[in-house]
């Protein structure tokens, strides 16, 4: 009788420790992150909000992570049915994901049981630069005063080199985690953020507190005992004023039931648009090129980028100088605006281009290089 109550009691301590409901989010807010953002918003706040959103490619590169047989490696068909989802909650923001290349299969069983930050040496050796990395692993966790936190998932609000989020498996296709994830990597906080200050339900600091935007409702950090299966709020929290809250349950950057967010607000959309213009505009597939066809020894410079009018074009010298440089400028569906022979700098008159991405080619009889250029408004 005694060992049975022992080894019951063993198995719900463990199950305490190792199954415990996954927390929503790993993603953190540094101050750094917070000076950042707060300095980008500052500088977009008189920009005329766009109004038509842009076809603006971000190119993604899935990791699926196993052990070292390949067990708990995610079905590559339902990430990219995930991915498909995401771009439909996207297209409103003028973003639209693609992937970028090949599969990278990892078959490791170090990094099968991922802990956040440590485990990312995987990460420095396998990211594809300027392109998003998206990380599917069997188990995530985090250590938080010496005890093991499992995540659904990750992201980075910053940072040229931290184009990368790692997700668990089984969070990954659950319609919302996603999606979640990728709002922060464009600068989205949670809903219930408080690292500005608490949002009042009033919305009177709104642009100063909580998420900073004033068309998501005050939120006092939501969850499953406080959202129910039909998506209704049951909580009765109150602000510092005594007002109670009424969150929005369906916000994908809430802590709601996952099976209940669905929805980014207008302010939101717009953000993730101006951050990806005006911030994440390095990022480009480098397989979208014939590898067979790039050198280093071919280079040039753009600037200004994002521009309105002019753009320049500088060629760094190189062992062919003799070469004939030939540029072209092609728009997102490939089609073929400008070609000329050119000298060791040029000046592209791009006024009458609209607003957008364009892809702008450097070659020689050897060797070719392209860039991608941002037309501003």
């Amino acid at each position: 009788m005694f060992r049975e109550v022992f080894f019951i009691s063993f198995l719900l301590f463990c199950c305490a420790c190792f199954c415990q409901e996954d927390i929503n989010c790993g993603t953190e807010v540094s101050e750094k992150d917070k000076v950042f953002i707060q300095h980008f918003i500052n500088e977009i706040k008189f920009r005329k909000q766009f109004q038509t959103p842009l076809d603006s490619i971000v190119p993604v590169k899935f990791h699926i992570v196993g052990y070292n047989n390949g067990a708990d490696m995610i079905d590559s068909v339902s990430v990219f049915n995930e991915l498909n989802s995401v771009n439909s909650f996207y297209s409103s923001a003028g973003i639209r994901f693609q992937h970028c290349g090949p599969i990278d299969y990892i078959q490791d069983s170090e990094y099968a049981l991922f802990e956040k930050i440590n485990d990312e040496t995987l990460c420095d050796i396998t990211d594809i630069v300027n392109v998003l990395n998206i990380y599917f692993v069997p188990r995530l966790y985090k250590i938080s005063s010496g005890d093991r936190v499992n995540l659904c998932g990750y992201a980075y609000l910053t940072g040229v080199n931290l184009n990368r989020i790692v997700m668990k498996n089984s969070c990954s296709t659950n319609g919302s985690t996603l999606s979640h994830e990728i709002g922060h990597y464009f600068s989205l906080f949670h809903t219930h953020s408080s690292s500005n200050g608490a949002e009042l339900v009033n919305g009177s600091n709104c642009t100063t507190a909580g998420d900073l935007f004033c068309d998501t409702p005050a939120d006092p950090g939501l969850s499953s005992s406080t959202v129910t299966s039909s998506c209704i709020y049951v909580g009765n929290e109150q602000d510092a004023n005594g007002d109670f809250y009424s969150p929005d349950v369906n916000n994908f950057m809430s802590y709601s039931r996952k099976s209940c967010r669905d929805f980014f607000s207008n302010e939101q959309l717009t953000r993730m648009n101006d951050y990806f213009v005006g911030y994440r505009n390095y990022l480009l597939c480098p397989f979208d090129i014939d590898s067979s066809l790039v050198s280093e020894n071919l280079d040039f410079i753009l600037y200004p980028n994002p521009s309105g009018s002019l753009i320049n074009l500088i060629y760094v010298e190189s062992n062919q100088l003799n070469a004939d440089l030939y540029l072209t400028v092609h728009d997102l569906s490939g089609r073929l605006l400008f070609e000329n022979t050119i000298t060791t700098s040029f000046s592209l008159n791009v006024q009458n281009y609209c607003s957008g991405v364009y892809f702008i080619t450097l070659s020689n009889q050897q060797q070719k290089l392209t860039k991608k250029y941002i037309k501003s408004g």
